[in-house]
């Protein structure tokens, strides 16, 4: 099965992981890993590289980490070490509906998934 990583600044990734779960229930595969803003990116690399070696050691090969803005920290942090490991593909600009179809599409491709979800961002009013 897929591990998703998602990566973003304070705690919103954290409260995006808690909406996904709130929906859909507990996702045993899927994490978070919040940037403090008191933390170096050094140290964020080490808890998310952390992170990742935990997760591939549980027999799990396709890795996504998905970041909240291009850029920002966690994102450059995870292109890093997406460069350097095989198997991880890093998305950036996560929002709800994306997270939960990559929770409950475990056949959809990345760009197939940025299409489809982006299709759900609308004016409403």
């Amino acid at each position: 099965m897929r591990q998703i990583i998602l990566a973003g600044h304070g705690d919103g990734c954290l409260g995006m992981k808690q909406s996904t779960e709130m929906i859909l229930g507990e996702q045993t595969h899927l994490y978070a890993v919040s940037l403090s803003s008191s933390e170096s990116a050094q140290d964020y690399h080490k808890r998310l590289h952390s992170l990742i070696d935990k997760s591939r050691k549980n027999g799990n090969d396709e890795l996504w980490i998905l970041t909240d803005i291009k850029g920002g920290t966690p994102g450059n942090v995870a292109t890093l070490i997406g460069k350097k490991e095989k198997n991880i593909t890093v998305i950036s600009g996560y929002h709800l509906a994306m997270i939960i179809t990559a929770c409950t599409d475990s056949h959809i491709t990345a760009n197939n998934l940025i299409e489809e979800t982006n299709k759900m961002i609308k004016k409403i009013i």
